[in-house]
């Protein structure tokens, strides 16, 4: 039988229709939300055809973004015999021809851009890898969900409360399958971790801690360059008015770069976006992802890093739910721990009957006897990446929704993006500055720090203070500029 006589009843040759054409109008469903608790498959389902792709026909893909993730994402790719990469984009001319180099070595045949637009017009592509700064992710998605793509998408999702709903309303409109690059929920030891919080194997949790910490020098990042025609020139390649795309555009320094560019308040949100993504995914994953905080408090600055980046060395972020309380901790200048405790990142869940530790390297738990008490557990850490995109591939096929679906990576993104306002909303600069209608100004904030209120049915903040509950409403809905929109076709 052909591919598509099992989904119609007619022979290819009866009813001609490219790949492409028939994974995007096949469908009559929408995807739809959570489903019943398991954290061992790929739960979230939709009512999405099965794939015309056969089981041993190669995925094609386009990469936008071929710098440090994106090139891990194609060495991950790489490996497989069912993707092949046909397209890859960067802004960056030494990122592209890096990634050129890795495809080569197995496929002579792909296709080379800067303008990820480009790439999209290529309807060979089943699916797309979006690696790019974080401040992009939400353009390359409505994009590429609109072209009808399938979209694996690095974290955080996106770079403001704004940009989420109109990610999942591209996702769910155009009928894609969306995985986010929040690799730890396909790991077993994460996922046996959670399910023991769920099966209330530590009792009732009514607290959970997530750290990260680093050990930068005091130097940071250094000033950076300022040199832009050295970076402008044919061997590096850098289009730098492309690059700011929507937010404010300032100028030239290669610290906004590159990786750096995630201590910069315009393009990311520093630490809590950066690896907070990954573990308040974990805590929210354990403790229901269908609650919401009802207030959020920041407090932080940058005392001691003496580099030109805008987000704080130094960052404590609390969430307020209905029953638990959330916290996420981060200095970047010093990751000593107290004894006993064993990894500079983590996720804790303190239990009635124990408390639960889990990070990549595996899970623990130490009970409390006063309440009766559990038994001690422990397993080793395991693979992430391979059974991730395992997951991604197996659902472009099976039509169902990844582990890390376009749902939950908006929920735990915005719980990062509360935090990040919370702090915008108290920031004291050294000038006397301040924010105003949404824009940072020229200098870092020295510290910052406010409790707001959340009203999740507005999905805005509310009451309490009223000159920080507006200031961190404008950052939450900071407005496109230069031309850029949320809104078909994005671009004026």
């Amino acid at each position: 039988m052909s591919k598509v006589e099992k989904h119609t009843g007619k022979t290819k040759q009866e009813h001609p229709i490219d790949r492409r054409s028939f994974i995007r109008t096949a469908g009559a469903g929408a995807l739809v939300g959570f489903a019943a608790k398991n954290a061992h498959a790929s739960v979230y389902k939709s009512i999405l055809p099965a794939s015309i792709l056969g089981a041993n026909e190669k995925i094609l893909t386009g990469h936008i973004g071929t710098g440090g993730m994106g090139r891990a994402n194609l060495g991950f790719v790489l490996q497989r015999d069912d993707i092949q990469p046909i397209a890859l984009c960067d802004l960056f001319g030494r990122n592209l021809e890096r990634g050129a180099q890795m495809v080569s070595q197995k496929f002579p045949e792909f296709s080379r851009h800067k303008d990820f637009r480009e790439l999209l017009e290529n309807k060979d592509i089943d699916a797309v890898v979006i690696a790019t700064s974080d401040h992009w992710h939400c353009l390359c998605t409505l994009h590429a969900a609109d072209a009808g793509k399938d979209i694996y998408c690095e974290k955080p999702l996106s770079t403001s409360i704004a940009e989420g709903p109109a990610m999942v309303d591209a996702v769910k409109r155009n009928k894609v399958v969306f995985q986010g690059g929040n690799m730890q929920r396909s790991g077993a030891h994460f996922q046996e971790a959670v399910q023991l919080v769920w099966d209330k194997y530590i009792g009732d949790v009514a607290r959970v801690e997530t750290w990260s910490h680093d050990s930068t020098n005091l130097d940071g990042i250094g000033m950076g360059e300022d040199d832009l025609a050295k970076y402008e020139a044919p061997d590096y390649g850098i289009d730098w008015d492309f690059h700011q795309g929507w937010v404010e555009h300032r100028p030239f320094n290669t610290n906004r770069w590159i990786y750096n560019f995630r201590w910069f308040l315009e393009y990311s949100g520093g630490k809590i976006t950066d690896w907070g993504a990954h573990l308040v995914d974990i805590a929210l994953w354990g403790m229901g992802e269908e609650k919401q905080p009802k207030r959020i408090s920041a407090q932080g600055g940058k005392y001691l890093i003496k580099d030109n980046r805008t987000t704080p060395d130094t960052l404590e972020v609390a969430w307020e739910f209905e029953d638990y309380l959330l916290t996420f901790s981060n200095r970047v200048w010093n990751p000593q721990l107290l004894e006993g405790t064993q990894s500079d990142h983590g996720i804790v869940f303190y239990g009635t009957k124990g408390l639960l530790r889990v990070d990549r390297g595996g899970y623990e738990v130490i009970p409390f006897p006063n309440n009766g008490g559990c038994e001690a557990k422990k397993a080793s850490g395991g693979q992430l990446n391979e059974p991730h995109w395992q997951n991604f591939v197996d659902c472009i096929k099976s039509r169902e929704m990844p582990i890390s679906n376009i749902d939950v990576l908006h929920n735990t993104t915005r719980l990062c993006h509360m935090g990040t306002c919370a702090y915008v909303a108290g920031a004291r600069f050294a000038s006397g500055a301040s924010f105003k209608d949404g824009e940072l100004p020229d200098e870092a904030p020295i510290s910052g720090g406010a409790m707001l209120e959340w009203d999740d049915a507005s999905q805005k903040f509310v009451g309490g203070d009223g000159d920080a509950t507006k200031i961190a409403n404008e950052w939450a809905y900071r407005e496109y500029k230069n031309g850029w929109s949320l809104k078909a076709p994005y671009r004026t």
